[in-house]
């Protein structure tokens, strides 16, 4: 009988690559040969609204990651692993967003204990 995936990794899965894509429009910010933005552009606004929309849609799989419970002791592993590279990376990003993550790995926990 075949496994099912821990809804959790693949959430996790979701937001990485979200999180990717967004990091990848913020670097391509237009600017101006002084290094200001052009924000006075068609080119950055065309940028901008690409930038809203990514950041929307990380937030979106952000939210889907706090809302989805480990089914795994693999799972629960990986949502601390995930944590930890968003601490790493961005340590005040992170910071407002254990409260989730804590959350639905107590829910975890607690199912197994039982």
């Amino acid at each position: 009988m075949p496994v099912k995936p821990d809804p959790i990794i693949t959430a996790i899965n979701r937001s990485r690559a979200a999180s990717a894509e967004l990091d990848k429009i913020a670097v391509r910010e237009p600017t101006l040969s002084n290094g200001n933005p052009a924000d006075e552009t068609e080119e950055y606004a065309v940028w901008e609204t690409a930038s809203h929309k990514a950041r929307d849609v990380a937030a979106t799989a952000w939210a889907e990651v706090t809302a989805t419970q480990p089914t795994t002791a693999a799972g629960a592993i990986e949502l601390i692993n995930c944590y930890l590279e968003i601490w790493s990376e961005h340590p005040i990003k992170a910071e407002h967003q254990v409260s989730g993550a804590l959350k639905i790995l107590r829910s975890f926990l607690r199912s197994i204990a039982e």
